[in-house]
């Protein structure tokens, strides 16, 4: 998939959506599985019903879930934005709704930076169409603030939206569709340069109202992931989707 790029003063990181379909590995493209850190085939097609209840991923934290491919679909979640703990070094996560497209060649997607820099918190919402982004780094976002993240892709047209409840402002972008693979809801990783970012101590962060297609994310049979860096140390804990199917955290443990 394409790297979405993102520029703020002194600060230039990449949104790792390549990587985000490192767990679908049945249905990712052969460069994407070559770089899989999960072990061979697991995906969702096999995941159903003999995957493992809990899959290790270097760049995601949430639920993926697989779609007919060519299928309208559209995904939406909602979440408070965390209060971070900072230190002097960058680290960086991005809450995300997002639809794999075209086979996972590329991918439609709508989620906030959440930034520590230099000892300090930055906040800002992203969409991105097919791979072409568009950040809003001058968006006034703060901590506590109800966020509204959503994307929906036919094969006419995409639209992403990311909205403000608090403050009541949106931002949204439409633009051609394109082929859905796949939905994805959760912490997807940044880069800086070709670095991936550590995470900044969010604390926990509750997703809630999820759906996949108007229907509670459960119902389409996601798998779980949560993120596990390169020595197998956890850094984002992922917890059990609620009884109703469309709510569950993701919890900081390491950078």
């Amino acid at each position: 998939m394409v790297l979405a790029r993102l520029r703020m003063p002194a600060l230039a990181v990449v949104i790792g959506a390549a990587a985000v379909a490192l767990p679908l590995l049945s249905l990712a493209a052969p460069a994407q599985a070559a770089a899989g850190a999960n072990g061979g085939g697991r995906g969702y097609t096999s995941a159903r019903p003999f995957a493992p209840s809990v899959i290790n991923n270097p760049d995601f934290a949430g639920y993926a879930a697989a779609v007919a491919p060519g299928s309208a679909t559209s995904a939406a979640a909602q979440f408070k934005v965390p209060r971070l703990s900072c230190t002097a070094a960058d680290r960086s996560i991005a809450p995300e709704v997002l639809v794999a497209v075209n086979n996972f060649r590329s991918e439609s997607s709508a989620y906030l930076f959440v930034v520590c820099h230099r000892g300090r918190a930055f906040y800002f919402p992203a969409l991105d169409i097919n791979g072409n982004e568009v950040n809003y780094a001058i968006t006034s976002v703060r901590a506590g603030d109800v966020i509204k993240i959503s994307a929906k892709v036919t094969t006419r047209a995409t639209t992403v939206q990311v909205t403000d409840v608090t403050r009541r402002v949106t931002k949204r972008r439409t633009g051609a569709g394109a082929r859905p693979s796949a939905v994805l809801v959760g912490d997807d990783s940044v880069f800086l340069n070709t670095t991936r970012l550590g995470v900044p101590n969010f604390g926990t962060l509750t997703f809630t109202s999820c759906l996949v297609n108007g229907r509670a994310l459960a119902r389409s049979h996601p798998v779980r992931d949560q993120r596990v860096n390169s020595r197998g140390i956890l850094q984002i804990a992922t917890g059990a989707l609620s009884p109703a199917g469309t709510a569950f955290a993701t919890h900081y443990r390491h950078f």
